[in-house]
């Protein structure tokens, strides 16, 4: 057993993460019931291997795994390079239109303390059921966890890119708690808003610098 978690609560942590959760995840494992497996493929591993297993088996697994994302890339970016291009409506998948839908709810009442999984549902049309299924299928995410991350992402940008402070970035993206925010936010980005904010400043200085000294 690995230190600290197993496989599933760490691929359950990456899935959570906005910023990794597109990483594929193989489970390699001893556990081969059959409560296990679903439990993996739950949270949103993209193949699960019991042991004994074969090396081979698990190096095709892999490359499958990574065509099938460049095949899914080049969907878009091989038409995007072309002379004459598509109508977006023509390379947009199902999931792709209903997930702009869920996205320009959030973020046309992202300040709305009523903004919640219900009030997204209603909005796009669609039972809570479906619009979690949906969700989970698309991003590896809950309704929930995906709007939470999508306020934290913004208030992000705001407090690298603007002067509001951070009970005034909480209030914009809709989290009227400065201590909630605080935590969800280093949940998220496993530092506080302000270390974040330091951090960034810090990382453009010294890029500065580096540039004033070459």
């Amino acid at each position: 057993m690995m230190p600290e978690m197993d496989g599933l609560t760490l691929c359950r942590k990456i899935k959570k993460n906005v910023n990794i959760n597109h990483i594929p995840v193989i489970l390699l494992t001893a556990k081969n019931s059959e409560e296990d497996n679903m439990e993996g493929l739950d949270i949103g591993v993209d193949a699960y291997i019991t042991k004994p297993f074969n090396i081979d088996i698990v190096k095709k697994t892999i490359d499958n795994i990574i065509k099938n994302r460049e095949v899914l890339r080049n969907c878009f970016t091989g038409s995007q390079e072309q002379e004459v291009k598509k109508p977006i409506y023509e390379i947009q998948s199902i999931n792709d239109k209903l997930l702009d839908r869920i996205m320009n709810v959030i973020t046309l009442n992202l300040s709305s303390p009523d903004l919640n999984v219900e009030f997204v549902a209603k909005e796009v049309g669609i039972s809570r059921v479906h619009l979690h299924r949906k969700l989970k299928e698309i991003t590896n995410q809950s309704t929930r966890d995906f709007i939470r991350n999508i306020r934290l992402k913004h208030a992000a940008h705001l407090l690298t890119k603007t002067d509001y402070n951070m009970s005034e970035v909480a209030d914009i993206v809709g989290i009227s708690s400065p201590t909630l925010f605080s935590r969800l936010f280093k949940d998220l980005y496993g530092v506080t808003p302000r270390e974040y904010a330091a951090s960034i400043v810090n990382d453009e200085e010294h890029s500065n610098n580096e540039l004033i000294n070459n």
